[in-house]
C-alpha cells in the first residue's frame, strides 16, 4: 500500500534474516504470469516465485527451507494485494455491497496499460522495468483518467445493458465481446488463487506433523 511518509518495502524479515526483494512492477507482473501457468504445481510456483523476488546472495538462498521460501512469497503476496480502502481493523476486506471487481488482466491488457501510462503520465513503462516499484505502478494504474484506453475498456466491461435496446444494445454487446477477459486471468481470480494456494500448503504442512 502506498505511503507518503515511509519508504516502499524493498526487504522482508524471515526468521531474523532481512531478505532483500525485487518488487519492481515487471517482476510482480511476472509473478502474476507465473500464477497463470496451469502446468506448474503449487510448490513449483513457490520456488519460482522466491527466485523472482529474492534479490540477495545465491549462497544464502540455498540455506532457506521450503517453508521459509513459502512464507516470503506469502508475505510479499499480502503486501502487494493491500488496499487502502474497504479494510476492517484486522486487515480483512469489508464491503457493505459488492467488492469492486478487478476487471483487467496484466497480460491481456498489457498494451492498453502501456498506452494509458504514456498518454496520462508520459511514462514509458518499458524504460521503467527494474526501476518502478510495483506499489507505485499500482497507484498510478488506479489513478488513470477516464480518457485513457485502459479506463475506457474497464468502463465497457462493467457497463450494464439494462435499459438499452436496438443499436445501442448491439454496439455495447459487441464491444463487451471484443474486450472480453479470459476469466481465469483476471487479477481478481489470480488473487483468489493465491489465497487458496497458501491455504492448501498450510493444510498439507499441518497434516505432515
Amino acid at each position: 500500500m502506498f505511503d507518503l511518509i515511509d519508504d516502499l518495502e524493498t526487504s522482508i524479515l524471515i526468521d531474523d534474516y532481512e531478505i532483500p526483494l525485487d518488487l519492481s512492477f515487471d517482476t510482480v507482473l511476472k509473478f502474476y504470469e507465473l500464477l497463470e501457468d496451469d502446468r506448474l504445481q503449487s510448490f513449483e510456483k513457490i520456488y519460482k516465485a522466491f527466485d523472482l523476488f529474492y534479490f540477495g546472495d545465491d549462497v544464502l538462498a540455498k540455506q532457506f527451507s521450503f517453508e521459509q521460501k513459502s512464507k516470503l512469497v506469502e508475505d510479499v503476496s499480502n503486501y502487494i494485494q493491500k488496499n487502502p480502502y474497504g479494510n476492517s481493523e484486522d486487515g480483512s476486506l469489508e464491503f457493505e455491497g459488492v467488492e469492486p471487481e478487478k476487471l483487467y488482466s496484466y497480460t491481456q491488457d498489457a498494451g492498453a496499460i502501456y498506452a494509458s501510462f504514456f498518454a496520462d503520465y508520459g511514462i514509458d513503462l518499458l524504460k521503467e522495468r527494474g526501476k518502478m516499484h510495483y506499489i507505485t505502478f499500482k497507484s498510478l494504474l488506479s489513478g488513470l483518467s477516464e480518457k485513457t484506453q485502459f479506463q475506457r475498456i474497464l468502463s465497457i466491461r462493467s457497463r450494464s445493458v439494462a435499459g438499452l435496446e436496438g443499436e445501442a444494445l448491439t454496439n455495447l454487446l459487441e464491444l463487451q465481446q471484443y474486450y472480453a477477459l479470459e476469466s481465469e486471468k483476471t487479477v481478481d481470480n489470480l488473487d483468489n488463487q493465491l489465497g487458496s494456494m497458501f491455504d492448501m500448503l498450510a493444510a498439507q504442512a499441518q497434516s505432515n506433523k
